[in-house]
């Protein structure tokens, strides 16, 4: 079952993979591009558009979106795509005819129209002369009709996922393909002006050579030269080597690792043997001018590596696995017995430490004295209690997740019959504690967060109160501060509340209020740095308070991964400054992406700032959408950064088959670095020993004997090192270690400069980037050293 998902996820991740590097579309001008897609979703960074967009990679079109159909938007355009639109109004589709019987040719894919009313699915059903049936049950092989001679030049055989298509036109539509079944059932049509194929184009997990090859041919038949190659331009070609390099080097990993050989397929050393060669043939190809080859031949070793990722348990490090337990899950479990089958899943995934939705929108989920209402839609129980039971019967912790100074939310109001307007219980009730802007508008344009003033003292004396509340009334294990921060804002557009302006007043002697018309950029940085140091000094009054109130409840705050400067003016949140006075024990950056290479470039700006921090670095995968085969891609691509673990968004969006890829791919140590830290430095570098004892057995580290040897015996007094100060600690001891894998990591980057290999460069680093974790660990262990001695 995994490994067909696996085959049906293989386009999608190839498609996410090609959007990260760019769009390629040539500037749309009439008489230079006459082929034109139609963009049914209301923006570009719908998921299943994102896919479409990449299979279109390497072609010149225009960009339609559905909305905008009309005549003038058609004029120039020789042949229309439509991939998968299932929506139209009666206006688009009186545009299309009119189009239509002006001379543009169609193309037309998947479910057209199905969702849109009868009158005009019986519309279109005559414009194109077919219309989309049942959908196959598996997918099945694709025959061309022995008249087809002109699409044979395509890739047209592939395991698809399809459906009949019916012929409804009179004359009817020729078929060019059938399904590969007893009954022959047509899955191309076509003719001289329209061409109907009877699958997701794009989306379907189909292969994207297949789909690709399936279109260029189409569009050549009504466009002749129409499929020339796109130019690869330098930045390019850089960006797939690198990705494809990286992928070949995060399998290896998993390979090396696996505990279990069935994990790899039959065709796994030919994938990995493919793009190997690709990786050396790519540079001769486009010094020889062959960018479609190019292309090709980059495309096919990715898939190839994607159609064979392996899917064994692998050796996987002792780490914080946490989730995100989301305020909707939590109202449609409805009680302790609807919440216990969440939790068992949870357990069943291997995660060990959950961020519970515990202040929403202004609404606390419990019974609370201190806040104005409980949420409503979660009266009569109390989900917090609840949950600390479920999870600690579990042996997993619960944290529970605040948001800080967003205190209403527009989406939030409409599942509760309130207007959008409504800036929740708390600003309702204390309007003068708002945040706002030049003009007084208390939510920023285009969000949906009503916010609270974090220059306030009422605000903060609030807050700590509330957070007293859940200390001193629950037995959490920790407390997570989300929206920790201002609102996303030009560079002066918010914060101008009376008691922010007085305040800021008194300090420098002028008005904040002129920063709205001001282009005075010293100024406008004076600002932004007041407003930050707002949230900074407040997450250090809420670590003292968790520290006097319950010292062993962890503090983590959930944060943007942008460079600093772009974090301090957009939205005024320095957690490099938390981090470095070890004011939080977890920072989450909100990584989400769908695919790995785009995750990778989300962390890379914020590693050095972390890296010599003593804080837990937990990056974040969003499991919306998100295929298991790249999900078990990304947990390794966490792995070999320097980080604590991860942490996944979030309980409403975990599958089964998510849930099964966590649960092969988790530790079984049982330890938690944060709380455990020490013996998790012992486990995690007795795994890499033994990998690295794995590779000296079998010749695949090139170095002398002698510089093995070397390495060998340093590895072995490392490790003798952390056995002990894991048995006996103390602060010398953590300093020793600390000293020792300084040098070590030294001697290791000098050994490995003698591997010329490029194979193993990114090998070679995931090494570095796991010693640099223990050695957070090690400052991490320093910081929290008064409390990792009371739990023992």
């Amino acid at each position: 079952m995994l490994r067909r998902l696996i085959n049906h996820s293989i386009h999608a991740l190839l498609g996410l993979a090609l959007l990260a590097l760019g769009t390629q579309n040539a500037t749309w001008a009439a008489t230079e591009v006459r082929f034109a897609v139609v963009r049914e979703a209301a923006t570009e960074n719908d998921p299943q558009w994102m896919k479409v967009k990449a299979a279109l990679r390497g072609l010149s079109f225009r960009i339609i979106p559905l909305a905008e159909l009309d005549e003038t938007k058609l004029q120039g355009v020789a042949v229309l795509f439509l991939p998968n639109v299932r929506i139209f109004s009666p206006t688009e589709v009186v545009a299309l005819q009119t189009w239509v019987t002006k001379g543009g040719k169609l193309i037309v894919s998947g479910s057209v129209a199905q969702a849109s009313s009868p009158e005009i699915q019986q519309q279109l059903q005559s414009l194109i002369g077919a219309a989309w049936i049942a959908d196959l049950e598996v997918a099945t092989d694709l025959d061309l009709d022995s008249r087809a001679a002109f699409w044979k030049r395509s890739d047209t055989r592939s395991l698809v996922q399809g459906s009949g298509v019916l012929q409804t036109g009179t004359p009817a539509l020729p078929t060019i393909a059938h399904w590969d079944t007893p009954q022959q059932t047509p899955a191309v049509l076509g003719n001289n002006r329209i061409t109907y194929l009877g699958w997701q184009w794009g989306s379907g997990g189909n292969t994207i050579t297949f789909d690709r090859g399936w279109l260029t041919a189409t569009v050549e038949s009504y466009l002749p030269g129409f499929a020339s190659p796109v130019k690869i331009e330098p930045v390019e070609i850089f960006s797939m080597r690198q990705e494809l390099a990286n992928l070949v080097g995060r399998v290896e990993n998993i390979a090396r690792t696996s505990s279990d050989s069935e994990g790899l397929s039959a065709g796994y050393q030919e994938a990995i043997s493919e793009a190997k060669q690709a990786l050396v043939a790519l540079p001769q190809l486009l010094r020889d001018g062959q960018d479609d080859e190019a292309r090709s031949t980059w495309e096919s070793a990715i898939e190839g590596i994607w159609r064979n990722y392996p899917t064994g348990q692998t050796a996987a490090p002792p780490e914080v696995r946490a989730i995100w337990l989301d305020r909707g899950t939590i109202v449609r479990a409805g009680s302790l017995e609807g919440l216990r089958p969440i939790f068992e899943r949870l357990a069943r995934s291997g995660v060990n430490t959950v961020f519970f939705e515990t202040l929403n929108a202004g609404y606390t989920i419990y019974p609370s004295q201190v806040a104005p209402e409980q949420n409503p839609l979660t009266l009569g129980w109390d989900p917090l209690a609840a949950a600390i039971i479920l999870a600690h019967e579990r042996k997993m912790e619960l944290h529970a997740w605040c948001w800080t100074f967003a205190a209403g939310n527009s989406r939030h109001n409409r599942l509760i019959n309130q207007p959008d307007t409504y800036p929740g219980p708390v600003l309702s009730r204390n309007p003068s504690w708002a945040m706002t802007d030049s003009q007084g508008s208390s939510r920023p344009r285009g969000q949906n967060e009503f916010w609270l003033d974090p220059a306030n003292p009422e605000v903060r004396t609030y807050l700590l109160r509330i957070y007293d509340e859940i200390l001193t009334h629950y037995d959490v294990d920790g407390l997570q501060l989300d929206y920790i921060r201002y609102p996303f804002q030009g560079t002066a557009s918010f914060g101008f509340s009376q008691t922010s302006r007085l305040a800021y007043q008194s300090l420098t002697g002028f008005d904040p209020a002129i920063l709205s018309t001001s282009r005075d950029v010293s100024l406008l940085k004076l600002w932004n740095q007041y407003k930050t140091q707002q949230v900074s000094s407040f997450v250090g009054q809420v670590a003292q308070q968790v520290h006097r109130t319950k010292p062993q409840v962890l503090l983590s705050a959930a944060v943007y991964p942008f460079e600093n400067r772009e974090r301090i003016t957009k939205i005024q949140q320095d957690w490099e400054s938390w981090a470095s006075r070890g004011q939080v024990d977890m920072l989450v950056p909100m990584t989400y992406t769908l695919n790995t290479r785009r995750l990778q470039q989300l962390i890379a700006p914020i590693l050095n700032p972390v890296e010599v921090s003593p804080v837990l670095f937990l990056p974040s995968l969003n499991l919306q959408e998100l295929p298991e085969v790249q999900l078990r891609d990304q947990l390794q691509a966490v792995r070999d950064l320097p980080s604590g673990g991860y942490s996944l968004f979030a309980a409403a969006h975990l599958n089964e088959n998510q849930n099964d890829v966590l649960n092969r791919a988790s530790s079984t140590s049982g330890l938690i670095p944060y709380r455990q830290p020490l013996e998790s430095i012992q486990e995690r570098f007795r795994l890499l020993a033994a990998e690295w004892e794995y590779l000296y057995k079998h010749n695949e580290i090139a170095l002398s004997a002698d510089m093995i040897g070397q390495w060998r015996q340093n590895t072995a007094q490392l490790q003798d090192t952390f056995n002990h100060l894991a048995d006996r600690p103390s602060l010398p001891k953590i300093t020793k270690a600390r000293n020792e894998i300084v040098r070590y990591r030294a001697s290791l980057k000098t050994w490995l400069k003698t591997d010329r290999n490029e194979d193993n460069t990114y090998r070679n680093q995931s090494w570095d980037n796991r010693l640099a974790g223990m050695d957070g660990l090690l400052r991490y262990s320093e910081m929290v050293y008064p409390r990792l001695i009371a739990r023992r």
